[in-house]
C-alpha cells in the first residue's frame, strides 16, 4: 500500500514491564523500548505516547513500525527545539506498559543505564559525570554528560535508572557524550495529556478524512 507523501517510517520496539522476569530487568525493558529512523526512543507514560530526539523527527505525519512487524500513523504533537525533544502521539496505543518518566533532579555519580539503536544494541551501564550546559544545546542549561558509550543512531534512546524508568534521551553531540533531561521531556508529556493536544489531533485528522 502507497504511503502518503512525506511519510517517515519509524520502528519502534515495544515496551515491556520493568519486572516482567529475567535477571535483567531494566535490561529487559531498554530491549523493549527502542525505534529507529536511524535513530531510536521509547513508549513512555501512555501507550499512545512515543518520545524521541527531535533532530530524528522529519515531517508531521510518520508510520510507525512496532516490533510486531505492524505499522501504524503517528503524528508529532509537541516539540522543544531548546533540549531536542519531540513527542509522538499514535492512531492507535500500542499494547505494553510504558516506561515511566522521572520527575526529580538527577545527581552526578548516579548510575544509568542504555542500550542504544535496535540495530546494533549495546548494553552499558553508564555513570552521569556532571550536568550543565553542552555546545551542540547551547539554550539547555542542565544537558546530561555521561559516560555513555555513543554512536551515530543512537539518538533518542532512553537513559534510565535501576527502576527502568526514563532519566534522559540521548542526543550525541560530537563533543560530549550527553543525553536530554527528564524535566523538560516530562512537561511535554505532560502537556500532551493534559491539555487538549491529543484531542485536538484527533478532530483534525478526523475531519481531513472525511474530507
Amino acid at each position: 500500500m502507497a504511503r502518503p507523501a512525506g511519510t517517515v517510517v519509524l520502528v519502534l520496539l515495544l515496551v515491556l514491564p520493568a519486572g516482567a522476569g529475567g535477571d535483567l530487568p531494566v535490561r529487559r525493558a531498554l530491549q523493549a523500548a527502542r525505534e529507529s529512523t536511524g535513530c531510536a526512543g521509547a513508549v513512555a507514560e501512555n501507550p499512545q505516547i512515543i518520545v524521541t530526539a527531535k533532530h530524528c523527527v522529519k515531517g508531521q505525519t510518520l508510520r510507525v513500525r512496532l516490533s510486531t512487524g505492524s505499522e501504524r500513523t503517528a503524528w508529532v504533537v509537541a516539540v522543544n527545539d531548546a533540549s531536542d525533544q519531540a513527542v509522538l502521539f499514535l492512531e492507535e496505543p500500542a499494547d505494553v506498559e510504558p516506561l515511566a518518566i522521572v520527575r526529580r533532579r538527577q545527581i552526578p555519580g548516579t548510575v544509568l543505564y542504555f542500550e542504544g539503536n535496535p540495530e546494533r544494541p549495546r548494553f552499558q551501564s553508564a555513570r552521569l559525570d556532571r550536568v550543565g550546559r553542552c555546545p551542540s544545546l547551547p539554550d539547555l542549561p542542565n544537558a546530561l554528560f555521561t559516560s555513555i558509550d555513543g554512536r551515530p543512531g543512537d539518538s533518542g534512546a532512553p537513559l534510565v535508572d535501576g527502576a527502568a524508568a526514563i532519566v534522559g534521551l540521548v542526543h550525541g553531540g560530537a563533543r560530549c557524550h550527553i543525553a536530554t533531561p527528564a524535566d523538560p521531556l516530562a512537561r511535554l508529556v505532560d502537556h500532551v495529556l493534559g491539555r487538549g493536544v491529543v484531542e485536538t489531533t484527533r478532530a483534525v485528522h478526523a475531519r481531513a478524512k472525511v474530507a
